[in-house]
């Protein structure tokens, strides 16, 4: 299938009936142990028939529970996987260091990795992010953990020339307390690789019940932010180095793309910016 399962199903969930949305909830939150069930042991465990399991199925565009039960495998070992390789990263050099250091090879694999990053796709979500964000009152920025950089980054980098952007951090002791401001024309963007903190899902779940819109910045469909998310911008790591270099590359996209929409007033900040850094001092000279 052209489409990841996961995906397949959050693209459908809102379509599903009340039984197949508890199977496809199960799922999304569980697909790790979906491999080692049998069909009775998921009916059990969700609660609902076996002919329901077959008919999700079905709804799916698989023959039966085992042909899905078969796709979500795959998913599963692609994560092992990936995790497998950046052991190996960290415990050998690779079959050809004898002729690179880990300089030139850390170089090699990024830009591989960015080689293998853009695709239509990619372009259309990162067309329809730069639109929310022009059309967002206040833009809210959320990432906790590793994916605290590329989250600052992206913070730093709009609030040269854009007004209203807040940063949502596990270590702002208000963080939830700053929730209670939000408006319906605030949008989030939140960040997430590798494993989700509780802190991203509650916050990023606290948006999509107020009906606000969500950028989510992450590695994969799977992800517990890609679900809640109304635009989805894939940046995969390199597996054997881990590098943000992908996400970070769309943010600067990002940023530049803003400031090409309105060049005037963007020039303008960066200019009462760098005036007011010098009045204060900021720099070494």
């Amino acid at each position: 299938m052209a489409k990841g399962i996961l995906q397949l199903i959050n693209t459908k969930y809102d379509s599903l009936t009340k039984k197949f949305k508890l199977v496809a909830d199960f799922i999304r939150n569980n697909y790790t142990v979906v491999p080692f069930l049998t069909i009775n042991e998921l009916g059990g465990r969700i609660g609902v028939s076996n002919a329901t399991i077959t008919r999700f199925s079905q709804e799916m565009g698989f023959e039966g529970y085992s042909a899905l039960q078969k796709k979500i495998q795959g998913i599963v070992e692609e994560e092992i996987l990936f995790m497998r390789e950046v052991k190996y990263s960290i415990t050998s050099k690779g079959i050809d260091d004898d002729e690179k250091n880990t300089l030139q090879r850390m170089i090699d694999l990024n830009t591989a990795t960015l080689q293998q990053t853009y695709s239509e796709k990619l372009q259309q979500g990162f067309k329809d992010a730069v639109e929310l964000i022009a059309g967002s009152r206040k833009i809210y920025i959320l990432g906790s953990r590793s994916s605290f950089t590329p989250a600052y980054y992206l913070y730093y980098m709009l609030g040269q020339f854009m007004g209203d952007v807040e940063l949502i951090s596990m270590g702002t002791g208000d963080a939830y307390n700053r929730l209670a401001f939000i408006k319906d024309d605030d949008l989030l963007i939140a960040f997430n690789f590798a494993q989700c903190t509780k802190f991203t899902a509650t916050v990023t779940e606290h948006f999509r019940e107020r009906g606000n819109k969500i950028i989510a910045v992450t590695d994969s469909y799977s992800s517990p932010i890609a679900k809640k998310a109304h635009v989805v911008l894939i940046a995969k790591n390199s597996p054997a180095t881990y590098s943000f270099v992908s996400a970070m590359t769309i943010l600067n996209a990002i940023v530049v793309e803003l400031g090409i929409l309105n060049e005037r007033r963007t020039l303008e900040q960066l200019k009462l910016q760098q005036r007011i850094a010098l009045e204060k001092d900021v720099y070494v000279n």
